[in-house]
């Protein structure tokens, strides 16, 4: 038996959950036939067709639900009301000790006009609520091991308040104070404001990777972004920055993602970076 509840869009210390259905029908797939292999997140990391992300220990961060606590019990919740419909915040389906999140936005629960199979007949109904179910959840919980499977950290943000700041853009205050760092040699015209989207997120990447390193381990760094980055070297030993491109090669060094390959001896930047072994 799968049953499908609704998560409402209510301010307060309120019971912000109802149950919408049950059904003996197969709302989503098995997990198997949804996922074809799992991988630690990363920021930054690309996925590929049929991979997902996984999140270990999710119960312990600020974004986890209070429907993660083992002690969550669906029999609390209240039948979603007509009149609560367009409060709808998201769907989650329980399977099990699993449940799996899709998301729901304003616009998705707007009225429209439908004309519906309806037996052996069709019928109009000019003004009419309704929820598409798609076909891959937007994320899928276990309960048993505490971990959360998901595809694009974006689409599942809305659900998990907080789960961005996995990977955050540096604000106005923290690119501007990077762009200070003694290590940088900023050009005149270009300043925080220049900074776009992408590269806030590798600066709040970078300024923790920096802030955890050793004096001679940091040192290592810049020489290394140095030798494959030599037209970014001034002669004070700073890297000269003036604009997204070059700022964005400084970002990927501090992230060692400049590498050489064993055959050929070809210089390569890797785009997305995943955690091995």
């Amino acid at each position: 038996m799968n049953s499908i509840f609704a998560k409402l869009r209510l301010r307060g210390n309120v019971n912000k959950y109802r149950k919408m259905l049950s059904t003996n029908e197969e709302v989503f797939p098995s997990f198997e036939d949804m996922v074809t292999s799992t991988i630690p997140y990363a920021p930054g990391a690309l996925s590929e067709p049929g991979e997902w992300f996984q999140l270990s220990d999710v119960s312990c961060g600020d974004y986890a639900l209070d429907i993660f606590s083992s002690n969550f019990n669906t029999l609390d919740f209240d039948s979603l009301a007509r009149e609560e419909f367009s409060l709808i915040d998201f769907l989650f389906v329980k399977q099990g000790n699993t449940l799996l999140f899709q998301n729901i936005t304003r616009a998705k629960l707007a009225l429209k006009k439908h004309i519906w199979d309806f037996g052996e007949g069709y019928q109009f109904r000019s003004a009419c609520n309704e929820i598409v179910i798609n076909s891959l959840p937007d994320a899928i919980y276990f309960q048993n091991n505490d971990t959360l499977y998901f595809r694009r950290l974006e689409s599942i943000t809305s659900i998990f308040k907080g789960i961005d700041q996995i990977y955050r853009e540096a604000t106005d205050e923290e690119t501007a104070q990077f762009l200070q760092s003694n290590f940088i040699q900023l050009g005149e015209t270009y300043t925080a404001e220049n900074v776009k989207t992408a590269n806030r997120k590798r600066i709040a990447l970078a300024s923790k990777t920096i802030s955890n390193l050793a004096p001679q381990d940091r040192d290592n760094i810049f020489t290394y972004i140095g030798e494959y980055c030599p037209s970014l070297k001034t002669p004070d030993n700073k890297f000269a920055i003036s604009g997204e491109d070059e700022l964005k090669l400084l970002l990927y060094g501090i992230e060692q993602r400049f590498y050489t390959t064993l055959v050929g001896n070809e210089q390569r930047i890797a785009n997305s970076v995943i955690p091995f072994g």
